[in-house]
């Protein structure tokens, strides 16, 4: 493929969403260990599998080489779960904003380990998001604009110390240049009331989770 400029990494952690995430021509597909099972299912062809593949069955690596997936080991014993180097692979190949999905459940730690790697990102420059069969979990360090309906919940969360400078519309309760800090509960369970949200934070790595109603 081209140079992708996104990526979507598919984990093999059970709590996905129903139906298949998008997946647009620039959009280079990684598949960690046991999360071609779900992409199978979806119908998605990952470019790159990667781990230590103790969750794969024979007749799925047999899937992956009739793909042509481009296969990555890696040892069972290592410094860094697969999700995490799957991000470092997804870097290595250029792209600017990543997509995880599979990448929750009920390994809590892994779960939260993921959060931390969103916000790693965010460090970098990198755009990050995380879908679940619930939510959708985006990192914000200047501006996102939501589609969503009206009703649904958007909750804010610093991931930093404190945000500084969010303002947001579309929302019930409203909040102009406001200033949210790590452990504050001030932006959880607000509600759209327009289809159109827009959210900005000039300081700060802040979360968004939007869950459908």
């Amino acid at each position: 493929m081209n140079q992708p400029s996104r990526a979507l990494i598919i984990g093999s952690g059970e709590d996905v969403p129903l139906f298949a995430p998008e997946v647009s021509s620039g959009t280079l597909v990684i598949c960690a260990d046991g999360g071609v099972h779900h992409a199978e299912r979806w119908g998605i062809a990952p470019h790159i599998v990667l781990g230590d593949f103790d969750s794969l069955e024979s007749d799925i690596t047999e899937w992956c080489r009739k793909i042509e997936a481009e296969v990555v080991p890696f040892p069972v014993h290592k410094d860094a779960t697969d999700g995490e180097l799957a991000v470092e692979v997804a870097l290595s190949r250029g792209v600017n904003s990543i997509a995880m999905t599979g990448v929750w459940g009920s390994r809590i730690d892994h779960s939260l380990a993921n959060l931390q790697i969103l916000y790693r990102l965010a460090l970098q420059g990198v755009g990050g998001e995380l879908l679940t069969s619930a939510a959708h979990l985006y990192t914000v360090t200047e501006k996102l604009e939501l589609t969503a309906d009206v009703g649904d919940t958007v909750s804010l969360l610093s991931l930093s110390e404190r945000c500084d400078g969010i303002t947001v519309s579309g929302l019930y309760y409203p909040l102009e240049n406001g200033t949210i800090i790590k452990g504050a509960t001030l932006g959880i369970s607000n509600k759209a009331v327009a289809e159109c949200i827009n959210i900005t934070c000039s300081r700060g790595v802040l979360l968004v989770v939007h869950q459908k109603k």
